[in-house]
């Protein structure tokens, strides 16, 4: 099991298919999503330029909710809907929505495409990590395949920034929004290719996913209290990537190079980070160490990644630095709550389960995107930015000491 994480050929052949789906997926579809969402805060004035830093935040908030929750809406549907309709559908509607973007006159009209492409891609993810929950049985299994997906998604992650940055810089928008839209066509082909006829997410469940129900577990249920919080903190955390950390290493450098190596630095360390990251975690798996206990790891690093912007924060070295210890937390933390989540299924539906790990995660995202598009805007206009940092920092290290035991239900 130690070089599952990327290589299908090692693997066992349940396992290498839903890797081969699911890669291919990831693979096309986040270099679309990568081709945008390193620019897009600086992408939305260019589409109105009556947008200030409240509809900069707006915007991000309002695609990072749909991406993180869309998908709470159609919970029912989604579970009687074949796999690969439901994946497919979802590809088509981001990607068709992203490439109207340039055509919009107003930005109310921006924030319903991107609401509209959100959803999307909710639907896509959540359909996409059921179908590894409902195939895989084995904790390790499924740590594999939520990953390898880690690696899909930041080899995708690694080029798409730099496409970004060239096509932004030459204000060549429209074809930048084509280029995206394509890419999630592409991703639907393969998807219509590879996933298996007629399985649906509803198969072997026993009754219907909760709706509003759903809020009331969170809040009544221990464990999945538990491994909401931390998911929802970390989710906080790591929304600032393409929020804060986007506009704050663009007011360090106006180069584009600079700009695009940020970003092509993350996903290269993931991709190089993610292979021993998998192996001792699977290791720690198998020897029944808790999921959580990765969370609160991932959470905490996050932490420490701020605490060096908060200390430093006119470093553009200290901004490169700071990105390590960033990624080294997320190849913790990002694979770790869907494995986490899949943990706590007992008699729940599959769609269920990923419902709660969406009501988490757009939880913690959402906010850190508004708070990264607007508040970090304005700490740094009047001259708060170290506070902004530290204040991070500190619900960060909170959540992680505050959670400190394996809830019951998670193996």
């Amino acid at each position: 099991m130690t070089t599952t994480a990327v290589k299908p050929s090692a693997v066992p052949g349940p396992v290498r298919r839903v890797l081969t789906t699911i890669t291919l997926d990831y693979l096309l579809s986040h270099l679309g999503y990568f081709t945008l969402l390193p620019v897009l805060p600086l992408l939305v004035p260019r589409l109105d330029a009556a947008a200030g830093a409240w509809w900069v935040g707006t915007a991000l908030l309002s695609l990072t909710v749909a991406v993180r929750a869309g998908s709470l809406t159609c919970g029912g549907l989604l579970q009687r809907t074949s796999v690969r309709a439901a994946m497919v559908g979802g590809l088509l509607l981001a990607g068709a929505s992203f490439a109207t973007l340039p055509l919009v006159p107003e930005m109310w009209a921006v924030v319903l495409c991107l609401v509209v492409a959100g959803f999307g891609i909710s639907v896509n993810a959540l359909t996409a990590r059921a179908y590894v929950a409902v195939t895989l049985d084995a904790d390790a299994d499924r740590s594999t395949v939520f990953s390898a997906i880690q690696v899909a998604v930041n080899i995708s992650a690694a080029l798409g920034p730099v496409v970004a940055n060239l096509l932004f810089d030459g204000a060549r928008y429209g074809l930048l929004l084509g280029l995206v839209g394509a890419l999630y066509a592409a991703a639907a082909v393969a998807v219509t290719l590879t996933v298996p006829r007629g399985l649906r997410l509803s198969d072997g469940d026993t009754r219907p996913p909760l709706k509003l129900g759903l809020l009331k577990v969170v809040v009544t249920d221990p464990a999945v209290r538990r491994v909401s919080l931390l998911a929802a903190a970390g989710s906080l955390l790591y929304a600032q990537f393409f929020s804060a950390l986007a506009l704050r290493i663009a007011e360090l450098s106006d180069s584009a190079a600079v700009r695009a190596g940020y970003f092509t630095l993350n996903a290269v360390l993931v991709v190089v980070l993610q292979i021993p990251v998998t192996v001792w975690m699977n290791r720690d798996l198998a020897r029944g160490v808790s999921p959580m206990r990765h969370l609160r790891l991932g959470t905490a690093v996050f932490a420490l990644s701020f605490v060096l912007l908060g200390a430093d924060g006119d470093g553009l070295a200290t901004a490169f630095v700071a990105l390590v210890v960033f990624t080294l937390a997320e190849t913790v933390f990002t694979p770790t709550v869907s494995t986490t989540f899949a943990g706590l299924g007992g008699d729940r539906p599959v769609v269920e389960v990923f419902n709660l790990r969406q009501v988490a995660t757009a939880t913690g995202e959402s906010a850190g995107s508004f708070a990264g598009g607007s508040l970090f805007l304005l700490a740094t206009a009047h001259g708060l930015a170290a506070g902004y940092w530290f204040t991070l920092a500190a619900l960060g290290l909170l959540a992680a000491a505050l959670v400190r035991t394996a809830p019951k239900g998670v193996h």
